[in-house]
């Protein structure tokens, strides 16, 4: 059964059938340029859109604790044995993460919270993540302080894996509130306040 949840115009489902699956790949790939396999997305154990008020699918990610996991099987097989991998049984990945410019600073932080609560939903203790933007791997690791891998891959020139347990995942909450919501409104009314002063020095 597929968990639905709304915002105002802004509705998340579960992904299972072929169709859907097939046009959240080609929108994956539209958006950050990357493939995914359509065999990973039918065996991974959620596929979460983001849907706006058109039911147009607007956003989403993946997250996998069944083995195989797709990073992984990125990392060259000399990297990974000298690596301290946490249990693969207790594993779960996050990736395949993308939202459309229709998603406002404040939702795109309530999708980075949904990926806490389906990650929870799955048991396992540890949560694996990765990057080949620097920035990106950045603001993650503050997250993720373990370092699975940091080089070249088959498919990127740079990519950094990490992986935290619930403890590092609850911090993250707290990187969501503040960089989304808090830091975001912030923004947004010394924005407004400039243009206001900005229109009454005019006057």
């Amino acid at each position: 059964m597929s968990v639905r949840l709304k915002m105002k115009v802004t509705s998340t489902r579960v992904i299972k059938d072929k169709q859907s699956l097939q046009e959240f790949k080609n929108k994956y790939h539209y958006i950050s340029g990357n493939h995914v396999d359509s065999r990973y997305l039918e065996a991974a154990s959620i596929v979460r859109g983001i849907y706006n008020k058109n039911s147009e699918l607007i956003g989403g990610y993946v997250l996998n604790s069944n083995i195989p996991h797709r990073y992984l099987s990125d990392i060259p097989k000399e990297a990974i044995l000298q690596s301290s991998t946490p249990s693969q049984d207790d594993l779960v990945e996050g990736c395949c993460i993308w939202m459309s410019n229709e998603l406002s600073s404040f939702k795109r932080g309530w999708v980075y919270l949904m990926t806490f609560y389906d990650y929870l939903s799955l048991g396992k203790r540890y949560m694996l993540g990765a990057s080949i933007e620097p920035k990106v791997a950045k603001l993650q690791r503050l997250v993720f302080p373990n370092v699975l891998y940091e080089g070249p891959l088959e498919h990127a020139p740079w990519c950094c894996m990490y992986y935290g347990t619930r403890r590092h995942m609850a911090k993250l909450i707290l990187v969501i509130i503040y960089k989304y919501w808090v830091s975001s409104f912030i923004k947004h009314r010394v924005k407004s306040f400039k243009s206001l002063f900005t229109l009454q020095s005019k006057a």
